[in-house]
């Protein structure tokens, strides 16, 4: 009797903790989704004195969506360590470490016109330094440096634009399974994927591709100083290894994220300075915030990861194979 005492003792005291813990979470969620609450934690790398190179990090997916767990984007988390840099005066240089195949059209462009404020208002040199992938928009923001450092194997290139449509008319049909729009429009339903999409629907979507392409292409012709027929002929899609974008032009020296900060600071006329990287602070409620997303997770098959590229569409500079 008495242990059973205790059992119910102990089962009563783990709900009431996990209330709390519940309770807390929660509450560390409204706060930040409220206030996303940036904080760094400034790191020294190497180097001394008062100037400092700051090492800033693009990995991944290019994307101005929050994540699961309501957290900033990238594009966010980026712009605002760009912010950091702006205000900093002991600031002399910027090396960009870009690891990525790209991303979404908008974030993308919104990172490098923030990147050429940063130039524009503070004259820094931006040095870019390329890991193992640095393809179509990490390309487009590898365009902001004054010089391009590559490994002879990193994978860079594919500069363009990709609009992808999911379409489940056929399978549908099979199923007996149909979908009415009623619109107000001719185009207003443009792209369902509960039909075949019509030639003057293809027409709307690719003039979206050329304009966004052009852009691409202009930003190419401005950054490394090439003719636009140049350009052209070189940005049809394909993928380049390092070694072939240097004797095209798209890099300017290979070597790694060491050399690549050795340049920044001969650039950046300080006879010596600290080189640092921000990283986040890391707080209670942010770690349980981000294990949020797995103690009440929707999609434990992970369907909506598979889906996910076949969603909401959207224009992409992005490596796609």
């Amino acid at each position: 009797m008495q242990r059973k005492k205790w059992v119910a003792l102990l089962i009563v005291l783990v709900v009431f903790a996990a209330g709390l813990c519940v309770e807390f979470v929660s509450g560390a969620y409204d706060e930040l989704a409220e206030s996303p609450g940036f904080s760094w934690d400034e790191n020294i790398v190497s180097g001394s004195g008062t100037d400092k190179i700051v090492q800033m990090f693009v990995n991944g997916v290019i994307s101005g969506e929050q994540n699961a767990t309501g957290m900033p984007s990238m594009s966010e988390l980026l712009s605002e360590q760009l912010r950091r840099v702006e205000e900093d005066e002991n600031v002399k240089a910027l090396v960009l470490r870009i690891d990525s195949p790209g991303g979404e059209v908008v974030a993308t462009d919104e990172l490098h016109t923030r990147i050429l404020h940063l130039k524009q208002l503070r004259h820094i040199p931006v040095v870019v330094s390329m890991g193992s992938t640095a393809a179509s928009g990490g390309y487009y923001l590898a365009t902001t440096g004054d010089s391009i450092f590559a490994n002879p194997n990193t994978l860079t290139g594919s500069l363009g634009v990709i609009f992808n449509l999911f379409n489940y008319s056929d399978a549908a049909n099979k199923l007996g399974v149909h979908q009415f729009a009623i619109k107000s429009g001719r185009f207003k339903d443009i792209g369902s994927p509960s039909r075949p999409l019509t030639d003057p629907e293809r027409q709307i979507f690719q003039t979206l591709v050329n304009e966004s392409y052009n852009k691409f292409v202009d930003v190419i012709v401005k950054g490394r100083n090439l003719s636009r027929q140049r350009v052209l002929e070189i940005a049809d899609g394909r993928v380049y290894s390092g070694e072939q974008a240097k004797r095209l032009g798209l890099i300017d020296q290979f070597g790694d994220l060491e050399e690549a900060t050795r340049y920044a600071l001969s650039l950046s006329g300080s006879p010596e300075a600290m080189v640092v990287r921000y990283t986040d602070q890391l707080s209670i409620s942010k770690l349980l915030l981000s294990m949020k997303q797995y103690w009440s997770n929707p999609d434990p098959l992970g369907l909506t990861r598979v889906l996910e590229r076949n969603g909401s569409p959207k224009l992409l500079y992005q490596f796609m194979p």
